[in-house]
C-alpha cells in the first residue's frame, strides 16, 4: 500500500493528497469573493500554482483540472485567464461545468490531479 501524505489537513478535508505518484487538490475558490470571474480565476490559479509548490511540482505536473463555474456566462472571461496560464505547459484534461457553488459569492471552483 501506498504512503499517502496530507497536506494543509482541515476539519472537513486536507488541501492536497499525494498518494504514490498522484497529487489531487481539494476544490479551490478565491479568496477575494467581492471581485469579478477575472480577478476570482486568477485568484484560483495563484493559489493552485502555491499548493502544487508547497507539494515540490509545478503546473506542468498537472494531469487533469475540473473546472466549475456558477454561471457559465462567465466561461470565456475565465477562459482568457486560464488560456494565458496554461500558455507555457503542456495542456492537462480538463472538464468545466456550470454548479451551484457552496456560497452565491463564488464565480469559480477548481480542483486539479498531477502526477509526482
Amino acid at each position: 500500500m501506498a504512503d499517502i501524505k496530507r497536506i494543509m489537513s482541515g476539519l472537513r478535508a486536507s488541501q492536497v493528497v499525494i498518494s504514490g505518484n498522484q497529487l489531487e487538490t481539494a476544490g479551490i475558490v478565491a479568496e477575494c469573493t467581492d471581485k469579478g470571474i477575472i480577478e476570482q480565476t486568477e485568484s484560483v490559479l495563484a493559489q493552485l500554482e502555491q499548493l502544487l509548490h508547497t507539494a515540490g511540482i509545478d503546473k506542468n505536473h498537472i494531469t487533469r483540472i475540473q473546472i466549475w463555474l456558477s454561471d457559465m456566462a462567465h466561461f470565456n472571461e475565465m477562459n482568457q485567464v486560464y488560456d494565458t496560464w496554461v500558455s507555457t505547459i503542456e495542456k492537462p484534461a480538463r472538464a468545466c461545468v456550470g454548479a451551484q457553488l457552496a456560497s452565491p459569492d463564488y464565480l469559480i471552483e477548481i480542483q486539479a490531479t498531477a502526477s509526482i
